[in-house]
């Protein structure tokens, strides 16, 4: 049993989908320990197009502060001193929850916690099995890297990721008023979609031609559907230009919100449509189900949205409640443009029938 702490060092990296799979770990640490001091010590910025880590928790919501190093800080003399840092803070206990990596790096990963002070590490991936994603044979789908994460954090009891309560973002009410006002006098604030092509690697890109057709089909099919598309300023003339092809009320919000308020503006939508990225998984946090096309960058499952009301494509899968199948027959296909425009535009109406 480990003993109640005062205060928790989180050790997290990554920007927005990164911090949204993340929520569930987050709830479970205050459920079992509200009273303990939490900070995270995270990366920035993850990318240039990418918000850090603070602008999806917020302050003073999930945790009480943060550590903050630029990316790929390698220059010992600023390692040393982020780490005395931490250490004249003083965490009683570090929570390892990053992406697996190998074991040389996770041991030095663990050693430089040791030096910020750490007495205890829990979640270090040193062992195979928690490096690795478990195989769910009757789907062809690993287990989401959420899973992963919390069976690594078996120490700290178990951790629900499918429990609804732990992927809420506790937006605030200032959050709430921010989204409703910034929606207000808004023609298609009623009913509308929101819409995110953005990504920050090209192979995740379902590529311009095929969101036109799905805009201009959806749009077509209900021409007074609004659309909202949520992304970084770079997408904003990118997202200009797709908007040409829907008829409905449009807005683009690229750029002009900061993430937390995206997704309260979200959790106004019908539904979400887009690549695997950000915005997807906040889409998620606020429980609005989710169109979402991916690539093969990661096997299939992994970086799938939390919640089970998504239509999800991945390239040789057949889409089936939002847990599909292996498609025997779509084996060779690969790339995410071989996904059919026709069956995302289907998966759309449904949602949108049912929603």
């Amino acid at each position: 049993m480990i003993p109640a702490p005062q205060k928790i060092l989180v050790h997290r990296l990554g920007s927005l989908g990164d911090t949204a799979i993340m929520l569930p770990v987050f709830h479970h640490l205050n459920d079992i320990w509200p009273q303990a001091e939490k900070r995270v010590m995270t990366n920035y910025p993850v990318a240039s197009v990418a918000p850090p880590l603070q602008a999806v928790l917020g302050d003073d919501i999930f945790v009480d502060g943060y550590f903050t190093y630029p990316v790929k800080m390698r220059n010992p003399r600023s390692l040393l001193s982020l780490a005395s840092g931490v250490r004249a803070w003083g965490p009683d206990i570090a929570i390892y929850a990053n992406e697996a990596r190998s074991i040389a790096a996770s041991l030095r990963d663990g050693a430089f916690l040791r030096l910020c002070g750490a007495r205890h590490i829990v979640g270090l991936p040193i062992a195979r099995s928690r490096r690795e994603h478990l195989l769910d044979t009757q789907t062809g789908l690993y287990e989401r890297e959420t899973a992963r994460i919390a069976r690594s954090l078996a120490a700290l009891g178990r951790i629900d990721v499918n429990d609804p309560a732990g992927k809420d973002l506790c937006l605030t009410e200032t959050e709430r008023k921010a989204a409703t006002d910034f929606l207000s006098g808004w023609a298609g604030a009623g009913r509308f979609i929101c819409f995110s092509p953005g990504t920050k690697q090209q192979m995740k890109d379902w590529t311009d031609p095929n969101w036109i057709i799905a805009l201009e089909a959806i749009s077509t099919a209900d021409p007074s559907l609004g659309i909202l598309v949520v992304g970084a300023a770079g997408d904003r003339a990118r997202s200009a230009a797709l908007l040409t092809h829907w008829q409905g009320p449009k807005i683009n919000t690229c750029g002009q919100i900061p993430p937390r308020v995206s997704a309260a503006v979200m959790a106004h939508a019908k539904m979400f449509l887009g690549n695997d990225s950000g915005p997807m998984h906040l889409a998620a946090a606020v429980n609005v189900p989710a169109v979402a096309v991916f690539s093969r960058h990661a096997k299939p499952g992994i970086w799938f949205p939390l919640g089970d009301r998504h239509r999800i494509f991945y390239p040789g899968l057949r889409w089936s409640g939002g847990r599909p199948p292996v498609d025997r027959e779509a084996e060779h296909e690969t790339g995410i443009t071989s996904i059919p425009v026709d069956q995302v535009i289907d998966a759309c109406m449904n949602l949108l029938l049912e929603n």
